[in-house]
């Protein structure tokens, strides 16, 4: 490890505290032997031969998130039994029970159809119904966020961290209400849950010849982040997705011209120098993967300044 690599931590005696019945992959949740807290196990997914890098992906995902003040979950590099995988801290504080957009659409809009039912065009998972399910609710506790933000300004900084990451997966799984429980007080108000499994993200399961040849082709790049869709959410299956960009815009337009006008000022103050430290010390990623993930941030926030313009 060079000196300025994050450490990899080997947690193969941590005891295992539960299974995790959500995925398809297989996740344990692990018990930190000095704290006490619970971390979820994710190991990297090996198809083919091929090694598909969601640790460092998902851990340069929440090092975006702070860039951008996108409150998520923490995530720490790891090996177990001598396997790679990503750890992320449970981001469902003490007191609180979490609601995944799955249950909660399913409660309130007629025509919604899970996305465990794999219905194409994603029925009822749009921003309007998630706006209606997240009404007064609150950011999630302790967020570095504006005083009058709501639920739903916070996610549509979610939207603008997956534009940027080329993030695909924000399925009605991949959020989440916080509901809270005694002892706190029955005026409590709900809460939109931190932003978690952000592995699908910059092109994690690319090859190297790939990452490369993208790089190497004039406009390649730009033209494949061009295709980063939002096909997890509503659409009309005979038009497609619309892409992420279009659809973090599309929030934007939904929440009032001060929270627009935050977002807009965090991605601005966002650098390529700023960029380029959030995989600089990510270890073992090789020269391609790095460069890839680079020059992906550096068109997607570009992409978004634009259209936001």
């Amino acid at each position: 490890m060079r000196g300025n690599e994050l450490p990899v931590q080997d947690v193969s005696d941590w005891n295992v505290a539960a299974d995790e019945p959500g995925g398809r992959d297989e996740k344990v949740w692990l018990r930190h032997p000095g704290t006490g807290e619970n971390w979820l196990y994710k190991p990297v997914t090996v198809k083919d031969g091929h090694t598909q890098w969601e640790d460092w992906a998902e851990k340069i995902a929440s090092n975006a998130a702070r860039l951008l003040t996108v409150p998520c979950a923490d995530i720490e590099l790891a090996l177990r039994h001598g396997r790679r995988d990503s750890l992320s801290r449970n981001v469902r504080p003490t007191s609180y029970e979490m609601q995944g957009g799955l249950v909660l659409l399913a409660a309130m809009v007629a025509d919604y159809r899970p996305g465990t039912d794999n219905v194409r065009g994603r029925p009822g998972h749009s921003l309007t119904n998630i706006q209606r399910a997240l009404q007064g609710a609150l950011p999630p506790p302790n967020a570095a966020l504006p005083d009058f933000f709501s639920a739903f300004d916070t996610f549509v900084g979610y939207l603008v961290l997956d534009a940027w990451l080329a993030n695909r997966d924000r399925h009605d799984e991949n959020w989440s209400v916080l509901l809270p429980t005694p002892p706190l007080g029955p005026t409590e108000p709900r809460r939109l849950c931190g932003a978690y499994d952000q592995a699908g993200c910059l092109g994690f399961n690319l090859r190297d010849d790939t990452r490369t040849r993208l790089l190497d082709t004039p406009g390649g790049v730009e033209r494949w982040a061009g295709k980063g869709t939002a096909w997890r959410f509503e659409h009309d299956p005979a038009k497609g997705a619309v892409s992420l960009v279009e659809l973090a815009c599309e929030g934007l337009q939904m929440v009032s011209s001060r929270t627009r006008a935050y977002w807009a000022d965090r991605l601005v103050k966002i650098t390529e120098d700023d960029e380029a430290q959030v995989t600089a010390a990510i270890p073992e990623m090789s020269v391609p993967s790095r460069t890839f993930a680079h020059e992906l941030l550096r068109i997607n926030r570009g992409r978004l300044l634009r259209a936001l313009r």
